[in-house]
């Protein structure tokens, strides 16, 4: 399972991914894998990560780079080729596989884009859309939020664009802490994710990506950025 955030700003956007496996088998029974996974995936022109099943994420990524030569207007038919070939491989009628989803990003010299690709309903084609700027995606296993309510509601109302910091390390400063407390508190509340995060922040032709290990409170402070 995996608890996502993406905030897409006027020039700028923000990804964070939970690190947490978790496999439902066919009998129901849940199973948590003890390592950590990482389910930001990067190519040229930025990130794709997604909710549902890791191996129809991971065959997505794969096909896009090295047959659809990453481009992004047909990673709608690479899900669904993955999707496809997944089922044939385990069978129909999973919740995972059949719920996969994807968020991705790519920049232009017109700056950073944010774009989910989904269904809502089996029997249509998978969508590629555009995210409007200054808003918050979540996307979750578990639905209830009233833990981290007033936290989600505060960081959608502190909203600032990437050009009203002086540099990078002000600005993955202000969000993370926001972020790092938003990870703490759910992660007590749903089994199925994660307190430790990955994450990228990106802007125009420029992405950082990295880990924030998230195991106490304290305030976390970059001072410089590698």
């Amino acid at each position: 399972m995996t608890f996502i955030i993406a905030i897409q700003l006027n020039d700028s956007i923000i990804i964070t991914a939970d690190k947490r496996k978790v496999v439902l088998k066919e009998e129901g029974e849940v199973h948590f894998d003890t390592g950590e996974i990482s389910k930001i995936h990067a190519y040229d022109k930025g990130i794709i990560t997604g909710t549902g099943e890791n191996y129809v994420i991971s065959r997505t990524v794969e096909i896009f780079k090295q047959i659809a030569n990453s481009n992004l207007n047909v990673l709608p038919q690479c899900l669904n080729l993955s999707r496809k070939i997944r089922e044939l491989e385990i069978g129909t009628d999973y919740f995972q596989v059949e719920n996969t989803k994807l968020l991705c990003s790519s920049y232009s010299e017109d700056g950073t884009q944010l774009y989910k690709i989904e269904r809502f309903d089996p029997s249509q084609l998978y969508e590629l859309i555009a995210i409007k700027p200054m808003s918050i995606t979540i996307w979750m296993f578990h639905p209830n939020i009233e833990a981290i309510s007033e936290d989600l509601q505060n960081l959608y109302v502190d909203l600032k664009d990437y050009n009203t910091f002086e540099n990078d390390i002000d600005w993955i400063n202000y969000y993370v802490n926001r972020l790092a407390r938003i990870y703490q508190k759910q992660s007590l509340h749903d089994p199925y994710m994660s307190s430790s995060f990955d994450f990228l922040f990106q802007v125009k032709d420029e992405y950082i990506i990295g880990h924030i290990p998230n195991a106490d409170s304290s305030i976390i402070e970059f001072e410089m950025i590698s």
